[in-house]
């Protein structure tokens, strides 16, 4: 066979093998890419690793198990709905000044991430800005982000770019 032929054969070769197995479908808020049945969220593997690289986390702690900080958080969700919230298990916080995400799991609720401000010296939950459930298909930072930057415009972009899920719900 002659090389101008076979180039461009291969060419159309490759495409529709690749084409066979992968395919893109619109889904919810975004694309998710199909790969021979399985969905991947690739936009959402991009934006995390973008994060990963450019995120400037400067002030933002993470305050541990024990520091008065953690324990306040911690009573603020335990009390928010009782009985179900007093098995809240934090999975990770992230706070900057007066604002806080905190990642939870509970016994018999969907794992949640709960936004957090200081008023009046005391944590209080912000009620629009609690994402509960799962995720999947999709990368649960990247949605989870979106969704709270939407329900509480005023959240530190700093704070939510450092946000990771780190529950095993979520990953």
């Amino acid at each position: 066979m002659k090389k101008k032929v076979a180039l461009p054969l291969l060419a159309i070769v490759l495409i529709g093998v690749i084409a066979s197995h992968i395919s893109f479908k619109p889904a919810d808020h975004s694309y998710l890419m199909v790969v021979d049945g399985i969905e991947i969220d690739v936009l959402g593997k991009i934006q995390n690793q973008w994060l990963a690289n450019t995120q400037n986390c400067e002030g933002v702690s993470q305050p541990q198990a024990g520091q008065a900080n953690f324990l306040a958080i911690q009573n603020a969700i335990q009390s928010y709905s009782p009985p179900q919230s007093q098995s809240a298990q934090i999975a990770s916080i992230w706070a900057l000044g007066e604002w806080t995400l905190a990642e939870v799991e509970f016994e018999a609720l969907l794992p949640a991430v709960v936004t957090l401000q200081i008023n009046n010296n005391e944590q209080k939950i912000l009620p629009r800005g609690i994402w509960s459930g799962l995720t999947k298909p999709w990368m649960a930072a990247p949605l989870i982000r979106t969704y709270l930057k939407t329900q509480v415009p005023e959240i530190p972009s700093r704070l939510l770019n450092c946000f990771s899920s780190r529950s095993k719900s979520f990953n």
